[in-house]
């Protein structure tokens, strides 16, 4: 079905009843084995009904009734409920930051290993935009000579159809133009879609991954979970920093969305390196 702007919404309500929230939610565990319970009830029940209003339900309750009859709409209610926005260098500032402050700080310790190596993760990669991106400020940040280190960047998100999208790594005029011509000519082929150059693509591995009820990667010395935290309940979000807490070395940064915050429970286990942009430093171990 293809939805355009000049379609009105026919839903009733903005939101969805709660009692069809949990309906929806059982029903997704239940086909598909995802655990939407620790997300907010709230911002759930308003993509449900947008979700309802596109489809062209009247009520909530009928779009619950398509969903249980179609497979296929399980599958587009998921990714509606975890689509993730994503464009490559995000907030330029921020990379700034990691140019500047962190990737200099991570190679410094990092060269003085036995076996020089870098490792980052990024939660909630969607389509892989920032993913890549990471990759492309790694390597600039070797001077584009990986070796002696042996760099790997873990990407990670809930839903399939995303990271089939990152593996594929082929990317719009458009979703390229935060990107200058320099890094384009450098990083990527084509000219009206754009491939990802292979020596990039093999430094990043995607896979499916639940921050909150999935063991965490480990020894790493960069997280990125930027917008992610907001959705999830208060322990949902105490679980993910644990998480992600753990997977640090000590003196690994952690990067948030600019409008989250550390949990006061999680306060003292990292120091601020820059507030606006919500980056982090582990100061120690407590596993």
């Amino acid at each position: 079905m293809t939805i355009t702007e000049a379609d009105p919404p026919q839903l009733a309500t903005p939101t969805a009843p709660p009692e069809e929230v949990a309906r929806l939610i059982e029903l997704i565990q239940r086909r598909r084995g995802f655990d939407l319970s620790d997300y907010k009830r709230s911002s759930l029940a308003r993509s449900i009904a947008r979700r309802a209003a596109a489809c062209k339900c009247t009520t909530v309750e009928a779009y619950r009734a398509m969903v249980e009859a179609s497979e296929q709409e399980v599958d587009a209610l998921l990714s509606h409920l975890m689509v993730g926005y994503s464009t490559f260098f995000r907030d330029p500032e921020l990379f700034d930051v990691l140019r500047s402050t962190v990737l200099p700080d991570i190679i410094a310790r990092r060269k003085t290993a036995e076996s020089p190596r870098i490792r980052a993760w990024s939660v909630a990669c969607a389509t892989g935009e920032e993913a890549y991106s990471l990759a492309i400020l790694i390597f600039e940040a070797l001077d584009g000579r990986l070796d002696p280190f042996e760099v790997k960047l873990f990407a990670t998100d809930v839903d399939r159809a995303s990271l089939d999208a990152a593996r594929t790594a082929r990317y719009t005029r458009d979703q390229l133009e935060n990107v200058d011509a320099r890094t384009k000519r450098r990083y990527f082929t084509g000219a009206r879609t754009f491939m990802v150059r292979p020596f990039l693509r093999r430094l990043v591995c995607f896979g499916t991954h639940n921050v909150v009820a999935n063991p965490p990667i480990s020894q790493l010395d960069l997280i990125t979970c930027r917008n992610v935290l907001i959705y999830l309940e208060k322990d949902a979000q105490i679980a993910a920093l644990n998480n992600l807490h753990y997977g640090l070395v000590p003196g690994g940064y952690l990067v948030l969305g600019r409008s989250e915050k550390l949990r006061p429970e999680l306060e003292a286990a990292f120091e601020p390196v820059d507030t606006r942009w919500q980056v982090y430093r582990k100061t120690e171990d407590r596993s």
